[in-house]
């Protein structure tokens, strides 16, 4: 079964973003993808985000949402596929928002690889706001059961680490 972990943290302001980009961006990584971002520099990639989110008088808000999906070995067996796999189910985030992601190896369950998503709330476009609710946590958790055929379990994990664990289980709308 697919797993997607939705992380979402507004406290924190300019030192949560750096950290996350130090984390993402540091030798664990496999494979990086920067929609709109610097996907070599941390600094400038937390800069990016502030930057953009500061233009459309977000800077006080959540910077950005994390969409942790871990594929299980048989979705992908390699580093590029979960990539692959990746950019097919973020794809509406990376059309007005801007997007990082990361792929780690790293065993988690039944997953050898997952990829860490960090998804600007504020569009680039525009500057509404992408909130961590329930239609953006159900579309990607079901975007992850289409784009891969498996099921898929969702969890959120809001503020100082309190938890959900969705009761439904995702499966592909897809018809084939």
């Amino acid at each position: 079964m697919e797993v997607c972990k939705v992380i979402t943290r507004s406290d924190g302001g300019t030192a949560y973003i750096r950290n996350a980009m130090n984390y993402c961006l540091d030798d664990r990584r496999v494979l990086t993808k920067g929609y709109g971002v610097n996907q070599n520099s941390p600094e400038v990639a937390a800069m990016q985000f502030e930057k953009n989110a500061e233009f459309w008088n977000n800077g006080d808000k959540n910077p950005f949402l994390q969409f942790m999906i871990s594929f299980t070995e048989d979705t992908a067996p390699t580093a590029d596929e979960a990539m692959r796999l990746n950019e097919e189910i973020i794809r509406p985030f990376t059309e007005e928002h801007l997007v990082m992601s990361v792929v780690h190896n790293e065993k988690r369950d039944s997953s050898l690889f997952h990829v860490h998503n960090y998804v600007s709330t504020t569009n680039y476009n525009d500057g509404s706001m992408l909130y961590s609710d329930n239609r953006t946590n159900y579309g990607i958790a079901q975007r992850v059961a289409d784009v891969t055929g498996k099921e898929t379990a969702l969890s959120v994990t809001y503020e100082q680490g309190k938890e959900w664990e969705c009761p439904e289980i995702f499966t592909s709308q897809d018809e084939e």
